[in-house]
């Protein structure tokens, strides 16, 4: 079995996931925080205070997809 690593810990607590979901969520905080390009754990942070929304809508639909693109669109700069 892998172990979760301490980010992924974090994310488990805070967001009540499986182990599974918790290397999920890291593979999708990772990829915003590339792509609009802040720290890992400044996402994490906009998660836990912003998106209560999107995170309602994932237990429902499971759809990890739709919540990178939601988050992404909200954290990029708007030109």
């Amino acid at each position: 079995m892998i172990q979760l690593t301490s980010f992924e810990k974090e994310l488990q607590l805070e967001f009540t996931l499986s182990d599974r979901d918790a290397r999920r969520m890291d593979r999708v905080v990772t990829d915003i925080a590339a792509l609009v390009g802040m720290d890992k754990f400044e996402v994490f942070d906009f998660l836990k205070f912003g998106c209560e929304e999107e995170l309602n809508q994932l237990k429902i639909d499971y759809d990890w997809k739709r919540l990178q693109k939601s988050i992404q669109f909200r954290l990029k700069k708007q030109t």
